[in-house]
């Protein structure tokens, strides 16, 4: 940079109010790699300040660099942990199940991501283009299956993952497909 640009960071950074300096430097310090913030940096050049959505979008990209900065300290501290439970099964092999159903959650793709637990507390997954289960099952006719719900089916082991998306709780986790819902147990919440 340039002493003729130091200088002007200089007087922009002084005439900043003690409030936004915060803020200010942030700018600073992040504008070389982000778009936003060297957008926002002119604009404080030209205009002295920045408008009140500007200055939002500005302290979510603190936010977000701050959660991204602890996010990255948690893996490090976390790297070495081993993952919790087992996997279930061998892969490519059909295996008869009792789960119980534990979540659903829907994806940006358009399809959702079902989480269930087997009698050990393993954790298994399957993927679906459906948000419930119904499960046809002559004893009580057709059953939604909700949370807590525990049930027979029959489904194929396709991958084993770990599932590492918080690092402080890292577990082995079953890809299941190819299920096929027989028998409604019943709800084992607790």
């Amino acid at each position: 940079m340039s002493g003729k640009r130091l200088l002007e960071n200089y007087k922009q950074y002084t005439s900043v109010s003690s409030d936004n300096r915060e803020m200010y430097s942030f700018i600073l310090q992040n504008k070389e790699d982000n778009d936003f913030l060297e957008a926002m940096f002119d604009t404080i050049g030209k205009k002295g300040g920045l408008s009140d959505n500007q200055t939002k979008g500005v302290i979510n990209s603190m936010k977000y660099q701050e959660n991204l900065i602890l996010r990255e300290q948690k893996v490090e501290l976390h790297k070495n942990d081993e993952p919790k439970g087992s996997y279930v099964g061998t892969l490519k092999t059909r295996y008869d199940m009792v789960l119980k159903f534990i979540s659903v959650k829907d994806t940006s793709r358009g399809f959702y991501i079902q989480n269930f637990l087997d009698k050990s507390g393993n954790h298994l997954i399957s993927f679906s283009d459906n948000k419930s289960i119904v499960i046809d099952d002559p004893s009580v006719q057709f059953v939604e299956i909700r949370e807590g719900d525990c049930f027979t089916c029959r489904a194929t082991v396709n991958r084993h993952s770990i599932n590492n998306f918080n690092p402080e709780n890292k577990f082995k986790q079953t890809i299941i497909n190819r299920v096929k819902y027989n028998k409604y147990l019943g709800n084992k919440t607790g």
